[in-house]
This record gives structure tokens, C-alpha cells and sequence, in this order.
């Protein structure tokens, strides 16, 4: 019986511990939005490419009918300003979309 107590009591400390890191993890999130002169299909397979190694990266969409990279980041690990020099680290002019554009790419040309 106290062994089942303990085990119940445990697994509570442990799912609670859980949803807090999760917590944390989210407000830690930003996105932003960056036009990019891209031009090409291999442009764009090489943004996807790239991009996700860099620090913090969680999630990426390249639109290149619009010319968009929408990236979410940790904010704890990399900055908007070094994702902008990672894009141009690869021979792309970028530009940083204002805020109230920064709808995924992907999901901004649905009907």
C-alpha cells in the first residue's frame, strides 16, 4: 500500500514538473517574418536546409511565390538579428517584415 502511495505521489511531482518546463519553453518563443531574394526552387530547399541547424530554430516555412521565410525561435537562444545574418550569411538581401505581417507563409495563402 505505501509503495502505491509513493508511486502516485511521484508520478503528480513528475507531471507537474513537466507542465511547468513546458511553460517556460513557450514564453521563451518568438517569430518573425523576412523577405528574402530568393529566386529559385534550389534557393528555397537551401534555406530549408540551412536555417533549421541554426541555434534555436523550432519551426520554419519558406514561401517563395511570396518571397517569405517565417521562422519561430527561442528568444533564451538566438535572436531576430542573428537569423537575418544566418540568411545572408548564404548570399540572400533580407529584410524584416513588420509585425503585424507575421502570419506563416504557408497558412497566409489558404483560401
Amino acid at each position: 500500500m505505501k509503495k502505491t502511495i509513493t508511486w502516485v505521489l511521484c508520478s503528480l511531482f513528475l507531471t507537474a514538473g513537466m507542465a511547468g518546463v513546458q511553460a517556460q519553453t513557450k514564453k521563451n518563443v518568438a517569430e518573425v517574418t523576412f523577405t528574402v531574394n530568393m529566386n529559385c526552387h534550389n534557393c528555397k530547399k537551401k534555406i530549408e536546409n540551412a536555417l533549421p541547424h541554426e541555434k534555436g530554430v523550432v519551426d520554419l516555412k519558406v514561401s517563395l511565390e511570396k518571397k517569405e521565410v517565417w521562422l519561430k525561435f527561442r528568444t533564451d537562444k538566438t535572436t531576430k538579428a542573428s537569423l537575418q545574418k544566418a540568411l545572408e550569411k548564404l548570399g540572400y538581401t533580407v529584410t524584416e517584415k513588420a509585425d503585424d505581417a507575421t502570419a506563416k507563409p504557408a497558412e497566409a495563402t489558404k483560401p
